[in-house]
Protein backbone atom coordinates (compact mmCIF):
# COMPACT_ATOMS: atom_id res chain seq x y z
CA UNK A 1 0.00 0.00 0.00
CA UNK A 2 2.77 2.46 0.78
CA UNK A 3 4.00 2.37 -2.82
CA UNK A 4 0.51 3.30 -3.96
CA UNK A 5 0.33 6.19 -1.52
CA UNK A 6 3.70 7.59 -2.59
CA UNK A 7 2.84 7.19 -6.25
CA UNK A 8 -0.42 9.08 -5.77
CA UNK A 9 1.23 12.33 -4.69
CA UNK A 10 3.83 11.94 -7.41
CA UNK A 11 1.14 11.26 -9.99
CA UNK A 12 -0.75 14.42 -9.08
CA UNK A 13 2.49 16.38 -9.30
CA UNK A 14 2.94 15.09 -12.84
CA UNK A 15 -0.60 15.84 -13.98
CA UNK A 16 -1.26 19.06 -12.05
CA UNK A 17 -1.53 21.22 -15.17
CA UNK A 18 -3.61 18.60 -17.00
CA UNK A 19 -5.89 18.19 -14.00
CA UNK A 20 -6.35 21.92 -13.63
CA UNK A 21 -7.28 22.23 -17.30
CA UNK A 22 -9.76 19.35 -17.23
CA UNK A 23 -11.34 19.86 -13.79
CA UNK A 24 -14.86 21.10 -14.46
CA UNK A 25 -15.70 24.58 -13.19
CA UNK A 26 -19.45 24.01 -13.58
CA UNK A 27 -19.70 23.58 -9.79
CA UNK A 28 -21.85 20.49 -9.91
CA UNK A 29 -21.10 20.28 -6.17
CA UNK A 30 -23.07 23.47 -5.49
CA UNK A 31 -26.17 21.89 -3.83
CA UNK A 32 -23.91 20.34 -1.19
CA UNK A 33 -21.79 23.46 -0.81
CA UNK A 34 -24.97 25.55 -0.42
CA UNK A 35 -26.10 23.15 2.30
CA UNK A 36 -22.76 23.65 4.06
CA UNK A 37 -22.83 27.45 3.70
CA UNK A 38 -26.33 27.63 5.17
CA UNK A 39 -25.15 25.66 8.21
CA UNK A 40 -22.23 28.01 8.93
CA UNK A 41 -21.97 31.48 10.38
CA UNK A 42 -20.35 34.23 8.26
CA UNK A 43 -16.57 34.03 8.29
CA UNK A 44 -16.49 30.50 9.68
CA UNK A 45 -13.22 28.58 9.48
CA UNK A 46 -13.06 25.73 6.96
CA UNK A 47 -10.35 23.09 6.43
CA UNK A 48 -10.24 21.81 2.84
CA UNK A 49 -8.34 18.51 2.71
CA UNK A 50 -7.33 17.77 -0.86
CA UNK A 51 -7.97 21.29 -2.10
CA UNK A 52 -5.98 20.69 -5.29
CA UNK A 53 -5.59 23.82 -7.40
CA UNK A 54 -8.48 25.51 -5.60
CA UNK A 55 -10.90 25.37 -8.51
CA UNK A 56 -13.80 25.39 -8.11
CA UNK A 57 -14.54 24.57 -4.45
CA UNK A 58 -11.96 26.73 -2.67
CA UNK A 59 -12.90 29.68 -4.89
CA UNK A 60 -16.61 29.22 -4.11
CA UNK A 61 -15.84 29.38 -0.39
CA UNK A 62 -13.33 32.23 -0.71
CA UNK A 63 -15.88 34.34 -2.55
CA UNK A 64 -18.15 33.93 0.46
CA UNK A 65 -15.49 35.26 2.82
CA UNK A 66 -14.86 32.12 4.85
CA UNK A 67 -11.57 31.67 6.68
CA UNK A 68 -9.88 28.93 4.69
CA UNK A 69 -7.02 26.49 5.16
CA UNK A 70 -6.26 24.29 2.17
CA UNK A 71 -4.12 21.15 2.24
CA UNK A 72 -2.98 18.90 -0.57
CA UNK A 73 -0.35 16.17 -0.85
CA UNK A 74 0.74 17.49 -4.26
CA UNK A 75 3.20 20.37 -4.15
CA UNK A 76 2.49 21.12 -7.82
CA UNK A 77 -1.24 21.46 -7.16
CA UNK A 78 -0.64 23.75 -4.20
CA UNK A 79 1.76 25.86 -6.28
CA UNK A 80 -1.05 26.54 -8.76
CA UNK A 81 -3.50 27.28 -5.95
CA UNK A 82 -1.10 29.81 -4.41
CA UNK A 83 -1.09 31.86 -7.61
CA UNK A 84 -4.88 32.20 -7.29
CA UNK A 85 -5.27 32.53 -3.53
CA UNK A 86 -2.16 34.33 -2.26
CA UNK A 87 -3.87 35.34 0.98
CA UNK A 88 -5.15 31.84 1.84
CA UNK A 89 -3.24 29.46 4.09
CA UNK A 90 -2.24 26.62 1.76
CA UNK A 91 -0.18 23.68 2.98
CA UNK A 92 1.53 20.73 1.30
CA UNK A 93 0.90 17.63 3.37
CA UNK A 94 -0.58 14.18 3.77
CA UNK A 95 -3.90 14.41 5.61
CA UNK A 96 -2.93 11.38 7.70
CA UNK A 97 0.16 13.14 9.08
CA UNK A 98 -1.12 16.68 9.60
CA UNK A 99 -0.38 18.48 12.85
CA UNK A 100 -2.81 21.36 13.19
CA UNK A 101 -2.93 23.58 16.26
CA UNK A 102 -6.58 24.55 15.95
CA UNK A 103 -10.12 23.40 15.28
CA UNK A 104 -12.47 24.42 12.49
CA UNK A 105 -16.18 25.01 11.97
CA UNK A 106 -16.17 22.79 8.87
CA UNK A 107 -13.98 20.23 7.14
CA UNK A 108 -14.23 19.19 3.49
CA UNK A 109 -12.55 16.17 1.92
CA UNK A 110 -14.05 16.22 -1.55
CA UNK A 111 -12.66 13.58 -3.92
CA UNK A 112 -9.53 13.26 -1.77
CA UNK A 113 -10.37 11.05 1.22
CA UNK A 114 -11.30 8.22 -1.16
CA UNK A 115 -7.68 8.00 -2.36
CA UNK A 116 -6.70 6.48 1.01
CA UNK A 117 -6.55 2.71 1.62
CA UNK A 118 -9.32 1.21 3.73
CA UNK A 119 -7.50 1.14 7.06
CA UNK A 120 -6.25 4.69 6.61
CA UNK A 121 -9.79 5.86 5.93
CA UNK A 122 -10.97 4.20 9.13
CA UNK A 123 -8.22 5.96 11.06
CA UNK A 124 -9.10 9.41 9.71
CA UNK A 125 -12.40 9.72 11.56
CA UNK A 126 -10.59 10.31 14.86
CA UNK A 127 -8.67 13.13 13.16
CA UNK A 128 -11.87 14.60 11.72
CA UNK A 129 -13.39 14.81 15.20
CA UNK A 130 -10.16 16.27 16.60
CA UNK A 131 -10.08 19.05 13.99
CA UNK A 132 -13.72 20.12 14.36
CA UNK A 133 -15.39 22.26 16.99
CA UNK A 134 -18.51 20.71 18.52
CA UNK A 135 -21.28 21.45 16.04
CA UNK A 136 -18.79 21.50 13.15
CA UNK A 137 -19.74 20.12 9.76
CA UNK A 138 -17.90 17.34 7.92
CA UNK A 139 -18.33 16.89 4.17
CA UNK A 140 -16.62 14.05 2.31
CA UNK A 141 -17.08 11.85 -0.72
CA UNK A 142 -16.63 8.09 -0.91
CA UNK A 143 -17.46 5.21 -3.17
CA UNK A 144 -20.90 3.66 -2.92
CA UNK A 145 -19.70 0.10 -2.20
CA UNK A 146 -16.73 -1.61 -0.58
CA UNK A 147 -13.79 -2.09 -2.91
CA UNK A 148 -10.67 -0.75 -4.58
CA UNK A 149 -10.08 0.52 -8.10
CA UNK A 150 -7.68 2.49 -10.27
CA UNK A 151 -8.48 5.25 -12.73
CA UNK A 152 -6.50 6.80 -15.56
CA UNK A 153 -6.09 10.56 -15.29
CA UNK A 154 -3.88 12.31 -17.78
CA UNK A 155 -1.96 9.09 -18.31
CA UNK A 156 -1.34 8.47 -14.60
CA UNK A 157 -3.02 5.71 -12.58
CA UNK A 158 -4.77 6.94 -9.42
CA UNK A 159 -5.83 4.62 -6.60
CA UNK A 160 -9.30 4.77 -5.03
CA UNK A 161 -10.88 2.80 -2.20
CA UNK A 162 -14.20 2.76 -0.39
CA UNK A 163 -15.81 1.18 2.61
CA UNK A 164 -19.49 0.31 2.44
CA UNK A 165 -22.18 2.74 3.55
CA UNK A 166 -23.00 0.93 6.78
CA UNK A 167 -19.37 1.04 7.90
CA UNK A 168 -19.10 4.76 7.15
CA UNK A 169 -22.24 5.37 9.21
CA UNK A 170 -20.85 3.25 12.05
CA UNK A 171 -17.52 5.09 12.02
CA UNK A 172 -19.24 8.46 12.01
CA UNK A 173 -21.44 7.55 14.97
CA UNK A 174 -18.49 5.99 16.82
CA UNK A 175 -16.60 9.28 16.58
CA UNK A 176 -19.45 11.53 17.62
CA UNK A 177 -21.01 12.48 14.29
CA UNK A 178 -24.66 12.60 13.29
CA UNK A 179 -25.34 12.06 9.59
CA UNK A 180 -27.26 15.02 8.17
CA UNK A 181 -27.29 14.07 4.51
CA UNK A 182 -26.14 11.13 2.39
CA UNK A 183 -26.48 10.75 -1.37
CA UNK A 184 -25.18 7.71 -3.24
CA UNK A 185 -24.06 7.93 -6.88
CA UNK A 186 -25.61 11.35 -7.42
CA UNK A 187 -25.94 11.59 -11.20
CA UNK A 188 -26.34 15.37 -11.03
CA UNK A 189 -22.98 15.57 -9.23
CA UNK A 190 -20.88 13.42 -11.54
CA UNK A 191 -21.88 10.20 -9.78
CA UNK A 192 -20.44 11.33 -6.45
CA UNK A 193 -21.40 9.66 -3.19
CA UNK A 194 -21.59 12.46 -0.63
CA UNK A 195 -21.71 12.48 3.16
CA UNK A 196 -22.52 15.49 5.34
CA UNK A 197 -22.33 14.99 9.10
CA UNK A 198 -22.23 17.16 12.21
CA UNK A 199 -19.85 16.64 15.10
CA UNK A 200 -21.99 16.26 18.21
CA UNK A 201 -19.81 14.71 20.91
CA UNK A 202 -21.59 13.26 23.90
CA UNK A 203 -24.87 12.61 22.07
CA UNK A 204 -26.32 9.26 21.06
CA UNK A 205 -26.70 8.84 17.30
CA UNK A 206 -28.54 6.09 15.48
CA UNK A 207 -26.88 4.17 12.66
CA UNK A 208 -30.07 3.39 10.76
CA UNK A 209 -29.53 3.35 6.97
CA UNK A 210 -31.47 5.43 4.50
CA UNK A 211 -30.54 8.96 5.58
Amino acid sequence: MQARDTDLARAYDKIAAWFDEHRTRELIEKPYLDYLVQALKPGASILDLGCGTGEPILRFLAERQFELTGVDASAAMIAIARTRFPDTRLLVGDMRKLTLDRRFEALIAWHSFFHLPHDDQRGMFAAFSHWLHPGGILVFTSGSAYGETWSDNGGEALYHASLDADEYRSLLVQHGFAVLRHAADDAACGGATVWIAQYRPGEHHETAPGL
